[in-house]
């Protein structure tokens, strides 16, 4: 069985991420942009590792009003897909989310044919917000789904409670 890790990256790692993100997101990642990223959202990069070999990093981000989430983007290498890390990115990006007690949705784009996402998103209770035709050029269109968040009062810190849809 794997011992596959997930914590939050450092800079130290952003060679390495670049790297691997040359071969999970080409042309859609460069060094500059993961910088960006940090600087801005430093508690919401994390990544996987297996045996010290780093297989994917995954980013979340907030907006300035920080009551809307994103789940900007998650890599996974090839031969690591299809295992859970996904899920598992999923899972370690929203409970950094929770930090912002002001927050009320958590939205994530992904591209109309990537169903393995699409059905892990759902899973957490995603749901299709809005389509939009031609985003990444023509006929080339994104899905975005949102999962509304709603917190409970109490002295603790905010929790995230995920609504669920009976089963009829």
């Amino acid at each position: 069985m794997m011992d596959v890790q997930i914590e939050r990256a450092k800079r130290d790692d952003f060679a390495e991420m670049i790297t691997l993100a040359d071969v999970t997101l080409p042309d859609r990642m460069n060094l500059h942009e993961l910088k960006k990223y940090m600087e801005l959202f430093p508690e919401l990069i994390f990544k996987a590792t297996c045996n010290n070999l780093l297989i994917g990093f995954s980013c979340a981000g907030i907006d300035m009003y920080q009551s809307t989430g994103w789940l900007l983007f998650s890599n996974v290498r090839k031969e690591f897909q299809g295992q859970g890390i996904g899920k598992r990115f999923i899972e370690a990006r929203l409970q950094a989310l929770r930090q912002f007690p002001t927050l009320r949705t958590v939205r994530v784009t992904v591209s109309e044919t990537n169903m393995p996402s699409i059905r892990a998103l759902e899973a957490f209770g995603f749901r299709l917000a809005q389509a939009e035709q031609d985003y990444y050029g023509p006929g080339k269109h994104r899905n975005v789904m949102e999962l509304p968040i709603l917190t409970v009062a109490t002295t603790a810190s905010p929790q995230i409670v995920i609504p669920v849809e009976p089963i009829l």
